[in-house]
Formats: C-alpha cells, structure tokens, sequence
C-alpha cells in the first residue's frame, strides 16, 4: 500500500504550500465521477499529510544512522494501522513486533514513542492488539519523551487495559467504512451507557442496520443494553438463557432472561417462574417486571399488586416492617395515577372505582354494582386496609379458602398473602392498643373549632403533591 507521500509524488515535508501544490497538480487526473476511487486515495493521501504536519510526534527525526530504519518501522507501522485485512488480526501484529525486534536497542528506543502517538492518533484501533506492542515496548514504564503527553498516554494505557469490546477481527470480511462506523458506534455506546443515559438512548434509536458480531461477550452486553431500555429482542433470549445456565448461581442473568421474556411479551407461561423469583430474591428491578407483566396480562390485578409491591418495600433497614396505612406511599400513588390516566383503558371499572376512591379522598366507596367481577372480595379487602380498618372475619375466611383452591394462579395467591399479612398487621396494632393511633390517621379529625386541618388533611396533601410532581417528572423524562 502506497504512503501519503508517494500518493502525491513528493518526499516527506511539513511544508503544506507543498504538499497543496502537488495535491492541486494531480487532482485533475483523478476526476471523481469518472475515478472516484482515484480521487477518494488522493483526498486521504492529501489529509494524512496535512495531518503530519501538525505532528511534531511523528514528523521525520534528524538525519543520524539510525533514521532511515527507524523512519521505514513508523511507515511499516502506518500501512498495518491502515490495512483493512491485517490491522485487527493479532498474527499481523506479531509478524510487525518481529521487525521491532530486529533492530538495535537505541533504534528501538528511538521508535518506542513514535509508534505510541501514532497508536493515540489512530481510531479506531484494536486495544487488545495493541496490548501485544504496549508490552514489547514496555509503555507501562513511562516516558520523560516531550514528544508526547503523559495523561494522553495514561489515557490510551486505561483503554488497552480495558481491550476490545468484542473481537474485531470478526469484521474484517466488511468494507473498512462499515469496520469503523460499527466499532465508533459500539464504543459511544458503552461510554455513554452508565455515564450518560440520555444520549446512550439517542444512539440506541438511530436508524439503520446493526452488525452484530458473534461474541458472546459482547452478545451479554447487549443484553444489558436493551434490557435497560424495556425493549425486548427475541434473539436475545437464548444468548440470556444459556448464560443462566452455564452460572446458575448468579442473579444477574436469571434476571435478564425474566425481564426479556417479559419485554417480548410472554404471557401466562412466564407467570409461576416470575412470581417464584419475586419471592425468592425480592428487589426493586423484579417489582417492575412483575408489574409490567401484570399491566400488561392481568390488568384487573394491577392496583391490588401494586399494594402487594408497596408491603415489600415498607420495611427499616433492619428488614422489620414499619407501621404504615396500606395504599400510602408516594410511589403506590403515582402507579394507581398513571394506570388511571394511561389512556389505553386497560383497568376494569372495578379497578378504576378502587384507584378513584383512594387517590380522591370523600369519593363514594366501590359500588356493589361491581360485585359480580371475580377481583371483588380482593377489592373489598384492600378497601378496608386502605382505611386502617380491619376487614371483616367472613371476608378474610373466604380469601384463605380461595387460596387453598387448587386452581389459583401465582399472581392471586401472591395479592392474597399480601393482603392477609397486611391485614394481620392491622388487626395486631388494634390488639395491642393502637386503635385510637390508626383511627387518628385513618379518619378525618375536625379540630375543637370545627374548621382546622387534621392530621389526615395533611396526609391527604402530602401524598398528592408527592403523586403530581412524580407524574410531572416522568412526563418531563
């Protein structure tokens, strides 16, 4: 592969009158609608001299016997950088530091920091391949060279520590333009990815198509990727699956494998392992998937699953419940209020009248109207807890009865069991003597005056402004 130079017929210079003149002179010949390819070597040609003009690190040394082999090693280096079959094959990189060990150690000295500003100045590059020369050279060490920044080398040290995010030599059998463009792209989202979430989202949504090289590193990346943003992707989900597998031990892909089945939209079948993995490791990343799934499968139970969520969570951090009204918190609030004002109508009138009811403190309770509807015992359960009141025995009776039935699915047993244990906890804070507590923030309390906010008013405010300005910032999102 010809050099720059040679290109443009002129011996290497700094002079860029020079290098304009001899690229104005050929530019003629090389016509690009008739010799387009003529014309795109003679444009780079012209823009790699151009651009060793402005580096002093790898402009041509002083004339002393060791130039010449010193100067052929750095043109060696550039025509591996710039092959598109050789730069990201280890062998190649081999076979160069095989040329490295041919000369003498002040020549080699003479070369170590030359090639490492040439390294910093190409992109992209293979780190891992570049490794082998960092190691050769021993850049670890240092440099007192001023021909080269010490943080820009600190800078390039971190990154071949880090390597490749995938094997690039998988690419090697596409035009080097689409090499680049998917290795630039590869690289902005990783560094985007934890850093800046905004801009990692714009990448992911560009348009046009992706190479996907077949590593399985970087196939979990992906992973990763698209789970973080909600979307599911079907070829993902046997990459998740079998490094479920290979470490079952570990939480990290046993989730991934749930929140992609749940993003592809799995249905029923996904149902008993979800809530058994909700149960046996509990965290905020589950909770959402449950609740997805719910929304999206069984809508009917979304609110009432939205309190089962709200019990797991209202704990100290000794992991012993805190005494709180069941329905309160701020973040079960703002799930009822976007599932009412979701648009997509996918709440029952049952459920519509519960969240009504709780997040517009004086409406009617639920109408017997809805009493037909298979949710209703569950409803009328989470209304009594809602107010801090105890439900009745024959209510309680008749969900442990329907939790024994065999026929149960895993997301009603797993509201009913919430909603006993939060019914028991009631029912224990009434034994011990704390009725008139619970009644105070249950109920409305009139002061002596007959006008003035009670303790509940507040509350009631409380929670709604926390609801708006939760709304508000995810409508803002």
């Amino acid at each position: 592969m010809k050099t720059c130079w040679q290109v443009l017929g002129i011996e290497a210079t700094t002079d860029t009158d020079a290098i304009r003149q001899a690229y104005l002179a050929l530019l003629p010949s090389f016509h690009p609608e008739t010799d387009p390819q003529g014309f795109k070597q003679l444009r780079e040609a012209y823009d790699n001299a151009l651009q060793e003009t402005k580096s002093p690190a790898i402009a041509a040394v002083e004339e002393d016997p060791d130039t010449p082999w010193v100067n052929s090693l750095r043109e060696i280096f550039r025509d591996l950088l710039a092959d598109e079959e050789r730069r990201f094959q280890p062998q190649a990189w081999q076979e160069f530091i095989q040329q490295i060990n041919k000369l003498s150690i002040s020549q080699v000295e003479k070369a170590r920091w030359w090639l490492c500003a040439i390294a910093m100045q190409t992109s992209p590059i293979s780190y891992s391949c570049l490794k082998l020369l960092s190691d050769r050279l021993a850049w670890e060490q240092g440099s007192d060279n001023r021909d080269v920044d010490a943080e820009e080398v600190e800078d390039l040290l971190f990154e071949i520590r880090r390597g490749d995010l995938f094997d690039y030599s998988q690419l090697l059998h596409l035009p080097m333009a689409a090499q680049n463009q998917t290795i630039v792209l590869y690289e902005a989202l990783e560094s985007t990815f934890f850093v800046k979430p905004r801009y990692f989202m714009k990448l992911m949504a560009q348009h046009g198509p992706w190479i996907i090289p077949g590593d399985l590193r970087f196939h979990r990346r992906l992973l990763r990727w698209f789970s973080s943003l909600h979307l599911g992707v079907a070829e993902l989900l046997p990459i998740a699956q079998t490094w479920q597998e290979a470490e079952p031990n570990n939480a990290t892909p046993g989730y991934y494998h749930l929140a992609q089945r749940v993003f592809c939209g799995e249905g029923d079948s996904l149902l008993p392992e979800l809530c058994a993995q909700w149960r046996e490791h509990p965290s905020t990343q589950l909770d959402a998937l449950l609740l997805r799934w719910c929304r999206q499968h069984r809508p009917d139970y979304f609110p009432l699953l939205v309190m089962a969520v709200e019990a797991r969570e209202q704990v100290d951090i000794d992991g012993e419940p805190l005494l709180y009204i069941p329905g309160s918190s701020a973040r079960t609030c703002a799930l009822w209020a976007e599932a009412l004002h979701d648009g997509r109508g996918v709440l029952s009138p049952l459920g519509e009248s519960f969240i009504v009811r709780r997040l517009k403190f004086g409406e009617a309770a639920i109408s017997e109207e809805h009493s037909q509807h298979p949710c209703w015992p569950l409803y009328l359960v989470a209304e009594r807890l809602a107010s801090a009141e105890e439900p009745d025995e024959a209510l309680l009776q008749r969900l442990i009865t329907q939790l024994d039935a065999p026929t149960i699915s895993p997301l009603e047993a797993l509201i009913i069991r919430s909603l006993l244990v939060q019914a028991a906890a009631i029912s224990a804070r009434h034994e011990a003597g704390d009725n008139a507590t619970v009644t105070m923030v249950a109920t409305p309390n009139v002061g002596e005056s007959g006008g003035s906010f009670g303790l509940w008013q507040i509350i009631q405010i409380i929670f709604f402004v926390g609801a708006i300005c939760h709304l508000l910032i995810r409508f803002m999102h």
